[in-house]
């Protein structure tokens, strides 16, 4: 990384932006919108919606003619609640609730918060067995933290919030932005400086030529992994800390799957435009189907097919699984699995195509 100056760039990317994860999980707690809510389910859990709702800013209940106007009269957001919400939740389902917003506005955070208030609902529905009395009596024995009832068989299941999830899943996005990024980019710049014919002179192949790559960043990337298991700790030090064990497996595993992909990158790739943009699309894809965006309890069951070809939804499946207090023994098999499936293709194409 000394020589490779462009590195440190990518290092400190990637911590600015989780710095911006930090600033972004810290700022619902500080908006003050003025939110205009038409509910026309009126049940149990539009209410909770309603209470939530209040915590960004002032509420205003409107009447089905004024929702069109109400942007026009100094309302930021407006929010819609369809009806059967209540029902729909109390069957399974998952209902979507409704946003307008001016431009401007706060509601794309409002709508994130929302969203992961109703993924804390429906751990609580799970664990209550859609009961709707059970649920208002786990709810009203809400603490601070979150869920963690465990006097009752059935409340054992919810074990953290769906906050301290989704900030892991974030991290999933962070970790494969950055690690895609390290040999990819090593591989560009010995290209570049001509490094190839000296280095091969020299009885170095280029298996092992790739393999000091990606030992030499396993060890870089361990260092992320402990920066990131520090700052989890601090953050959410109860949740995280009483499963360090088996999160840090799951980043360990996460991490050589992303390395290894990104070896396979570096060398399918002929220059360095074409190894950004598979970064780019491998990244994006992962994220958005494999729950670094959105929870894989919300998830469509569409895009949860193609996650499962990928490695971040087994990370972050892997997670919900450690909190439910099962070891993730499924996730850190096929995490394995993907990476000793993309070693053989990368010895297969070093022996089709060698570097040099």
């Amino acid at each position: 990384m000394l020589r490779k100056k462009g590195l440190w760039v990518f290092t400190f990317v990637s911590v600015f932006g989780f710095a911006l994860i930090l600033s972004f999980l810290s700022s619902t707690s500080t908006l003050n919108a003025s939110i205009g809510i038409l509910d026309r389910d009126g049940g149990t859990l539009a209410g909770r919606v309603i209470e939530e709702a209040g915590r960004f800013g002032s509420v205003t209940p409107l009447e089905t003619d004024e929702t069109d106007e109400a942007l026009l009269h100094g309302q930021d957001i407006v929010l819609t609640i369809p009806d059967g919400f209540t029902e729909a939740l109390l069957n399974g389902e998952a209902p979507r609730l409704s946003f307008s917003a001016t431009e401007g506005s706060d509601a794309a955070l409002i709508e994130q918060a929302l969203n992961s208030h109703l993924s804390r609902e429906r751990q609580l529905l799970l664990a209550s067995d859609f009961d709707e009395e059970r649920f208002t009596e786990l709810a009203e024995r809400e603490t601070e933290n979150g869920y963690t009832l465990s006097s009752e068989p059935f409340q054992q299941s919810v074990a953290t919030t769906a906050r301290t999830q989704a900030f892991l899943g974030l991290l999933s996005f962070v970790m494969m932005s950055a690690f895609l990024q390290f040999i990819p980019l090593f591989v560009a710049d010995d290209r570049d400086e001509k490094i190839y014919s000296r280095l091969f002179a020299a009885p170095v192949t280029p298996r092992r030529y790739i393999g000091s790559l990606f030992v030499s960043f396993c060890a870089v990337g361990l260092l992320y992994v402990l920066m990131l298991l520090t700052f989890s700790a601090v953050l959410y030090r109860q949740d995280i800390l009483a499963h360090l064990p088996v999160l840090t497996l799951l980043f360990i595993v996460y991490l050589f799957v992303c390395l290894a992909i990104g070896s396979l990158i570096a060398i399918l790739a002929t220059n360095r435009e074409k190894a950004n943009i598979w970064q780019t699309s491998v990244t994006m894809a992962a994220a958005i189907t494999g729950g670094a965006f959105i929870s894989l309890t919300w998830l469509p069951e569409t895009l949860q097919v193609v996650g499962r070809f990928l490695p971040t939804y087994w990370f972050n499946y892997g997670v919900a699984q450690m909190y439910e207090d099962r070891f993730p023994l499924n996730s850190v098999l096929i995490l394995l699995g993907m990476a000793l499936v993309v070693f053989l293709v990368i010895a297969w194409a070093l022996k089709k195509r060698p570097l040099t």
